[in-house]
């Protein structure tokens, strides 16, 4: 069994990877945790008489905004000023592993070598490191969606894989 396919990442396929990322970590928690409990202590204190409920609000807000908004600078620069990005990554998955090519480059990464495979309502995530991962776009997928499943499904451990049921 084997797929083909070509993903070009926007700037949206991008962010929703990085939201993805940091919501789903220490960090991610902390600051929706930390945003909701400010705007609530500002809501309790403006209706308890509180003098700083503007700042809990303020704080509130910020950690609410900050995040995402600096994410969705960071996907926007990513996209345009690494030349990865520029042209669309063709990919061949079959049992071997993963290659990867564009222009006259070509890497061959064995299935070994992923680390975990997440998914969102957009796109299949599939890490190679840390903070690395192939972002594959569901709706660029198109009719290899099915076998590219099969595939991850086959090569990946359960234990690092998280994937959608279909």
């Amino acid at each position: 069994m084997k797929a083909k396919f070509s993903i070009k990442v926007t700037q949206r396929n991008m962010y929703n990877f990085m939201m993805y990322y940091a919501y789903h970590g220490v960090s991610g928690i902390f600051s929706i945790v930390a945003a909701a409990a400010l705007l609530g202590l500002a809501v309790w204190s403006g209706t308890h008489g509180g003098e700083n409920t503007w700042l809990y609000a303020l704080f509130g807000v910020l950690f609410a905004v900050y995040q995402p908004w600096t994410l969705f600078i960071h996907s926007a620069k990513q996209v345009t000023s690494n030349p990865v990005f520029k042209k669309p990554l063709a990919y061949e998955v079959n049992e071997a592993g993963i290659t990867v090519r564009q222009d006259d480059t070509e890497n061959e990464i064995p299935w070994s070598a992923v680390t975990r495979v997440c998914e969102t309502s957009q796109s299949i995530f599939v890490y190679t490191g840390k903070r690395n991962a192939f972002i594959w776009v569901k709706s660029q997928l198109g009719n290899n969606e099915k076998a590219v499943r099969n595939l991850l499904t086959a090569q990946v451990p359960e234990s690092r894989r998280k994937l959608k049921a279909k």
